[in-house]
């Protein structure tokens, strides 16, 4: 045992005694910033230092040495943020992001949207009875073409079903450009909570527009006035409230583009407002990224009259407008509530007529 101790406190000493070569350590740190050592602080970084690369260092040197060779590291690490991997999109139309949003499906009603990666433009935003229909979201992509008048480079979404028509519409349109990402590599598959544009603006919308409604609607389940276990509560919802709902995500959706995006340290993607970003990156030092479209107007027609369909009026089934045709006479012509409490009004009467 003495020997044993005797062996360990003479390593020891000799090891303490060893000088630090500079050299040695600044090519340890860079390797270690260069993969997960980015992660870990002063205090793990000298653990490892001395175990893997057995240098001879103290926990102030390693500190001293990580400030100069990695400042944003540290200071992010500092006020305990994750050190995550930049987002980047050379111009408009190159990348946009699509996917649903489910916050309001407890009530009947389903959300999509589509953003551009570049200029953080929002190019549609719909609410409607399902956003897992593969026809409706071909729909929404065709729309967009008409108003591109042109095809963007890539389109990203999750591996939902309700992709398939939109991703075989996008890699046909691309068929016959001659860019490295015609084809199939112009539809990128991602999980949906990875899908970071299109999912960070989820927030923004719950915090602008969203809340109010789930709240609205939560009130309505409070006092018994509406149960999603019952069709006729959730058609009688969706025919009070969706145009209303919709009518919000407009003026969300202008606010949005319109505004100024701040610049933010460590993104590499230009700031300000979205629809100028779009509509003219020139000025922010990029081009328009869209792709001809090499088919007829005629083409695109036969395309969406196959492969797609509308929302249905006011978000019902064909069966629950035709019940209140047979009420009001033609819907066509009913003047549908402009505010929150006819919305109400309407839905509490409605629910009273059809439960009689």
């Amino acid at each position: 045992m003495r020997q044993l101790r005797r062996i360990i406190l003479s390593l020891r000493q000799r090891r303490r005694d060893r000088p630090l070569h500079l050299p040695d350590l600044v090519r340890a740190l860079l390797n270690e910033l260069g993969g997960s050592g980015q992660f870990i602080g002063y205090r793990a970084m000298w653990r490892r230092l001395r175990s893997y690369y057995n240098l001879n260092v103290t926990q102030e040197i390693t500190r001293i040495a990580l400030n100069l060779l990695d400042p944003v590291g540290v200071h992010l690490r500092r006020g305990g943020r994750i050190i995550r991997r930049a987002y980047t999109c050379p111009g408009p139309n190159y990348l946009i992001h699509l996917d649903g949003y489910d916050k309001l499906k407890p009530f009947g009603i389903a959300v999509h949207g589509a953003i551009d990666g570049f200029s953080r433009k929002v190019l549609w935003l719909y609410a409607g009875p399902s956003n897992n229909n593969p026809r409706f979201i071909a729909y929404f992509f065709l729309s967009y073409i008409r108003r591109l008048r042109g095809v963007p480079k890539i389109v990203r979404a999750d591996r939902g079903t309700e992709n398939c028509h939109l991703r075989d519409l996008q890699k046909a349109l691309r068929w016959h450009h001659r860019d490295s990402f015609r084809r199939n590599k112009s539809f990128m598959y991602g999980r949906s909570t990875s899908n970071q544009r299109i999912e960070a603006w989820w927030g923004q919308l719950k915090r602008t527009s969203t809340n109010f409604w789930i709240n609205l609607f939560r009130g309505l389940q409070d006092d018994g006035s509406f149960d999603n276990s019952d069709q006729i509560h959730v058609e009688c919802l969706r025919f009070c409230f969706t145009d209303l709902i919709q009518s919000d995500f407009n003026k969300v959706l202008q606010e949005w583009n319109q505004h100024s995006i701040r610049h933010q340290n460590g993104v590499l993607i230009p700031s300000g407002k979205p629809d100028e970003m779009y509509y003219t990156p020139e000025v922010f030092g990029t081009h328009d990224y869209k792709m001809p479209l090499l088919f007829t107007q005629g083409d695109i027609d036969e395309v969406e009259m196959e492969y797609s369909s509308q929302y249905p009026p006011h978000g019902c089934s064909e069966e629950f407008l035709a019940v209140l045709n047979e009420i009001f006479g033609d819907i066509a012509d009913y003047q549908m509530p402009s505010t929150v409490e006819e919305a109400l009004f309407l839905y509490r009467q409605l629910v009273h007529i059809l439960r009689e």
